[in-house]
């Protein structure tokens, strides 16, 4: 309940708009050692969680998708996993704590036991306004190239489409790494672009050495950035290099790390399709 609720809530809500796309809501009531177990204490809580969880509903005509499912639980990471299963679901939604966020060790925790879970996508939120739901008016995607950048050109028009915003696809090039990887990464990103078939969305290519900076760059005047993590097998945990993760902390607008399942290559076009069609 301390948690950055109404930001990753509204993101959740905003991919399950999409065509036959469902989400679901899930509250967890922590099982505590100790007199808190007595069943009278744990009735009190699922009551508190319910009110919290009613409280939070989006004014104006936003109308929330999300079903609302409670459980009592010793073990977050397990009852996730759990109702990822019955519910079949595609894509997860967590808070990305930063430095300031409540109980921030217990969520880096929990996000890095999902994080072996290659069956689903993840998408991390990240925001300043801790107390306010998203809703922007202009939304920035950096792509590299390759399956998971599909992922996260499909998560970024999701909502582009859900909240009616103006879609701008940056391609980051630098001239340290090899030229014909620079290349295949263009030519990667430009069939995402086709693959999208959305004539409005503005795409662009950004010239910087350190790509990190050149996301800094391109983020202003934005009001959601769009950024996808690496896939290290060797360090799973890592979600985005130290350069990215110090720009990630100067962005001012909000921010959705995308962290695409594990996808073999006659799978990436079936991943791209299906993504945010459940959160």
């Amino acid at each position: 309940m301390g948690q950055m609720a109404r930001p990753a809530i509204s993101i959740g809500d905003a991919l399950a708009s999409a065509p036959g796309g469902s989400g679901s809501l899930l509250g967890l009531v922590e099982i505590r050692a100790g007199r808190d177990n007595e069943v009278f204490a744990q009735e009190q809580r699922r009551r508190d969680m319910l009110r919290w969880i009613a409280g939070l509903e989006y004014g104006g005509d936003v109308r929330r998708r999300l079903s609302v499912t409670l459980r009592m639980t010793a073990n977050a990471a397990s009852s996730i996993r759990d109702a990822i299963a019955e519910s079949e679901t595609t894509s997860l939604v967590l808070e990305w704590p930063s430095v300031a966020s409540p109980r921030r060790h217990g969520l880096s925790d929990l996000f890095r036991q999902l994080l072996s879970d290659k069956g689903i996508n993840i998408a991390l939120v990240r925001s300043n306004a801790s107390h306010e739901a998203i809703a922007p008016r202009s939304i920035m995607a950096s792509l590299r190239g390759g399956a998971s950048a599909r992922v996260v050109a499909a998560t970024a028009a999701a909502l582009a489409d859900a909240y009616g915003s103006a879609l701008t696809l940056v391609h980051i090039r630098t001239e340290l790494q090899h030229p014909d990887r620079s290349r295949r990464e263009w030519e990667s990103f430009e069939q995402i672009v086709e693959e999208l078939q959305r004539p409005a969305t503005n795409v662009r290519l950004h010239y910087h050495d350190d790509p990190a900076a050149g996301i800094l760059e391109e983020a202003v005047g934005h009001d959601l950035v769009i950024i996808g993590s690496r896939l290290n097998p060797r360090n799973p945990n890592a979600l985005v290099g130290r350069q990215l993760l110090r720009a990630v902390r100067q962005l001012h607008s909000p921010l959705v790390l995308v962290r695409a399942k594990h996808v073999a290559g006659s799978d990436s076009s079936r991943a791209f399709a299906a993504n945010g069609h459940h959160a």
